[in-house]
């Protein structure tokens, strides 16, 4: 006996050695995604933390199924890295993965789940919404990766189209019954009808601010207002309905015709089954603006105070959410729904708690309503976000001036009311009109530039992203209009100018070429037409005196912009004489005749007489703006000269006639005189220019004397009747004091010159 006790000792002892001389491993940590990520890429990294053995090598096996139970699970080989790459994962689906460590054939416990949900599509950054751009604009967006590429839609036509209500006050909910039966109701008692052709106005008997509106079918609906107002439709005329309340009703649900409810004003919740109205007592009494049933045991209600109230068929519980006030709620089923509210400000539920989605706007938002997985939230400021797997702002087509306070969504019918009486009516997925074109893009750019877009047009776009297994929901539809023209830019509208004037216009982005026109009528009925490529265009050949009028146009292969604004020019009438000055005395007997050069002139005539009445006129015809006399004038004598321009065979007007009187006859040892020799600069540093009139064709020596009366420069001048100029290097001279002579046989001319 002892025997047997000894060797099962032995046994015990050599198990227990066995079993805990084993080293354990341990399940590894997850790292990312982080649980419950969202809008994660379609090639996502799973990545965890490594763990530690006894062993020289750890393997990892990991694990994905698109439920927590890993059912139908994807199974990945055991690898001795710590992260995987997935590939080709479906948009918008949510996946759970998990990993253990495996040690010398020995598996570790598995990891915690974790959870990510893939993308369901593109943010697009630019253009932002309602911007101006040029036929050229570049498309960005935010680029993915683990796809295959993108598909790009630009279109003049959209789902959101204007529809005329007839009506110009406050709008405040909507109700699709089908896509021919349509009520909106709003202040004052507005109930419109929507019959697949036209909105018609309903008298439903009250003149009560309506709040909300909810159809079972066609046959039952229901109208809530202020001072506990609650109408019921049976298919052919309307009905008071007493809820047992008198403060107001905002929100009104039904999921059938025996089950439903109303919310208002005090924390008021009502609730209707089978023929009765019973008031509930949520234990809140914050105002509350919605409510959702989805059935009888589950109703949802949001409003004031950051409240969410909720009954799951035993009890009411109100809950704050958040930060901000509650306007609207959409439950889509008991675990999945959303509330919008104040701030632009969006929770979603997601079966165990309220989290916060980016809205990607700070504008209050007053109303929302999904479908399937697709929704709408409306606010201020003609805000309109869309929901496909994530909130990106959509164009509405309104302004900052207007306000959207309910939206509803059923199947592929849309509507939108708001203020002013605005109604907008989403009837299919547009992008339908024949200028509609589709570009497929390579996966690796985000960005895309247009070309030849119309001019003056809105242009809406969107874009999704495939791979070899899956494509993404569309982006967020966008707009953004094109500049119907180009600006004029100068010469400004009524200015005087000369015949040779360059036209200047705004650059147009992206064209082949602009069109200008240029005329003498503003109806432009025989104008001269250029078509430069570039913004400007200079035209010489205008004539004295005329009026003109020009426009821009600009061009590519596709289309042709609208005219510019019509500017006008006027050209200059008359010559502007400068010198020698009106009734001048003693000048120089060979003077320059100086007026203002009109630019685009082809030459001028120049008349020159002793008779103001030009009887015998000495006739010069010039091309530049000045007539240097060529042989001395008779001194001491009052001549009179007058200027025209010549633009080809037509003149200007005469300029005013000046006179001048020339000094008297001089000597000939008096021809050259200090007032006919000027310097400049002076004092002068690198260069000295001299200028020299000269009366009469002669030979000068210019001579520059330092103070010791040594000439440091010397040269000769063949001085022409009129004005001479000559450039003296002196950058040799040293800095100091000298004298500058003008000198020839008989006489001399000093000026003193100093050099810097």
């Amino acid at each position: 006996m002892k025997n047997i006790y000894s060797i099962l000792s032995l046994f015990l002892v050599i198990l227990t050695v066995s079993v805990f001389g084993q080293s354990r491993i341990y399940a590894p940590t997850l790292n990312a995604p982080e649980d419950l990520a969202v809008g994660q890429m379609p090639d996502v990294k799973l990545d965890w933390n490594a763990v530690t053995g006894s062993g020289l090598e750890i393997l990892y096996g990991a694990e994905l199924a698109d439920n927590p139970e890993f059912t139908d699970a994807e199974v990945f080989e055991p690898t001795n890295v710590t992260a995987i790459s997935m590939t080709d994962l479906e948009f918008g689906k949510t996946y759970y993965w998990r990993v253990r460590a495996f040690e010398d054939g020995v598996a570790s416990d598995w990891s915690e789940t974790w959870s990510f949900t893939v993308l369901w599509s593109i943010t697009m950054k630019n253009p932002e919404e309602g911007m101006m751009e040029f036929i050229n604009p570049e498309i960005t967006w935010e680029g993915l990766t683990g796809i295959n590429g993108y598909q790009l839609q630009v279109d003049t036509v959209y789902e959101w189209n204007h529809d005329e209500s007839g009506v110009s006050g406050v709008l405040k909910a909507t109700n699709i019954v089908a896509d021919n039966d349509i009520w909106a109701v709003g202040e004052g008692g507005i109930v419109l009808h929507f019959d697949g052709t036209s909105w018609s106005q309903v008298d439903v008997g009250s003149s009560e601010d309506f709040n909300d509106v909810c159809f079972i079918d066609a046959s039952n609906g229901f109208i809530v207002g202020n001072a506990g107002t609650v109408m019921y439709y049976d298919g052919s005329s309307w009905t008071p309905v007493d809820v047992g309340a008198t403060g107001n009703i905002n929100g009104v649900s039904f999921t059938d015709i025996n089950n439903g409810v109303v919310v208002g004003d005090d924390g008021l919740v009502v609730v209707y089954t089978d023929g009765t109205w019973e008031m509930k007592d949520t234990g809140d009494d914050n105002k509350l603006y919605d409510v959702d049933m989805v059935n009888p045991n589950s109703i949802w209600a949001c409003g004031d105070g950051k409240i969410v109230v909720k009954y799951d068929g035993t009890e009411w519980t109100a809950e704050e959410i958040g930060n901000r006030d509650h306007y609207s709620i959409a439950m889509v089923d008991e675990n999945t729904g959303w509330i919008v509210g104040k701030s632009g400000k969006i929770y979603r539920w997601n079966g165990m708690l309220w989290y916060e989605e980016e809205s990607n706007t700070t504008k209050h938002l007053w109303g929302v309503s999904i479908d399937g997985m697709i929704g709408y939230a409306v606010g201020e400021e003609g805000t309109l976000l869309m929901f496909n797997g994530a909130w990106s702002p959509v164009t509405s087509g309104l302004g900052i001036d207007d306000i959207m306070e309910g939206v509803d969504l059923k199947d592929e019918v849309g509507l939108i009311v708001g203020h002013d009486g605005v109604i907008l009516r989403k009837v299919d997925e547009g992008f339908s009109s024949p200028y509609l074109f589709t570009l497929d893009l390579p996966a690796d750019t985000s960005n895309w530039e247009l070309e030849e877009l119309l001019f003056g047009s809105t242009f809406y776009y969107k874009l999704r992203a495939w791979h070899s297994v899956d494509t993404t929901q569309w982006s967020g539809v966008k707009s953004f209009s094109t500049y119907a023209t180009t600006t004029l830019v100068s010469p400004a509208s009524g200015e005087m100018t000369d015949l040779l004037v360059e036209f200047e216009w705004a650059e147009y982005e992206g064209i082949t070429n602009y069109i200008f026109e240029i005329a003498t009528d503003e109806d432009f009925t025989e104008p001269r037409i250029f078509a430069p490529e570039v913004d400007t265009l200079p035209v010489n050949d205008l004539v004295f005196g005329q009026q003109y009028f020009w426009r821009v146009a600009a061009q590519h292969a596709l289309d042709i912009s609208d005219w510019s604004e019509v500017w006008t020019i006027t050209t200059v009438e008359t010559i502007t004489l400068e010198a020698p000055a009106n009734n001048a005395q003693d000048i120089n007997r060979c003077p320059l005749f100086d007026w203002t050069d009109v630019e685009g002139a082809s030459g001028y005539e120049v008349w020159i007489d002793t008779d103001i009445s030009f009887g015998n006129p000495e006739i010069h015809e010039v091309e530049e703006g000045h007539y240097q006399c060529q042989s001395a004038m008779a001194g001491n004598t009052v001549f009179y000269w007058k200027v025209r321009g010549k633009s080809g065979a037509e003149f200007s007007e005469w300029s005013e006639t000046w006179s001048f009187k020339t000094e008297g006859n001089i000597g000939i040892d008096e021809q050259l005189n200090d007032k006919d020799i000027s310097i400049y600069p002076n004092p002068a540093a690198d260069v000295i220019n001299v200028s020299i009139i000269c009366n009469n064709v002669e030979d000068y020596t210019l001579s520059i004397i330092d103070i010791t009366g040594r000439v440091v420069y010397s040269s000769s001048i063949d001085c022409k009747v009129g004005k001479n100029t000559v450039t003296i290097d002196a950058s040799n001279i040293v800095s100091g004091s000298y004298t500058l002579n003008v000198s020839n046989e008989e006489q001399v001319v000093s000026k003193r010159l100093l050099v810097k």
